[in-house]
């Protein structure tokens, strides 16, 4: 329960500050889901709600456009479309993966110095 909430939140995140900021906010968005959650899936929490995110983007982008830029794009990369969007997601997916993993790194300190079985 509490790994699929930290993917929506993550998620969620990531939409609101990608439709503002730039891209590289995406990073923001799953350091903040890491740092609220800091569960032991904190990696795979983030790649798997950024690369969603990302490939939705990509599929959406490449219905509704009406120049046919995927393609171009994977004929220049010598790959196929759906390659190329999972080239996208996986990119967008280590991202926000390695940023959620900093941010439970970074909140793991502070709670286990405050746990007594540490300390025997």
């Amino acid at each position: 329960m509490r790994f699929s909430l930290q993917l929506i939140t993550i998620a969620i995140l990531a939409l609101v500050f990608e439709l503002l900021l730039p891209w590289w906010s995406i990073a923001i968005a799953a350091f903040l889901g890491g740092i609220a959650f800091n569960s032991r899936y904190n990696f795979l929490a983030g790649f798997l709600a950024v690369g969603f995110l990302w490939l939705l983007f990509a599929l959406m982008m490449d219905l509704t456009a009406t120049a046919p830029l995927a393609e171009r794009v994977s004929k220049i990369l010598f790959v196929n479309k759906p390659v190329l969007m999972l080239i996208t997601s996986l990119i967008g997916g280590l991202v926000g993966g390695f940023a959620a993993m900093a941010g439970g790194a970074l909140m793991g300190k502070s709670k286990r110095s405050n746990d007594t079985r540490y300390y025997r």
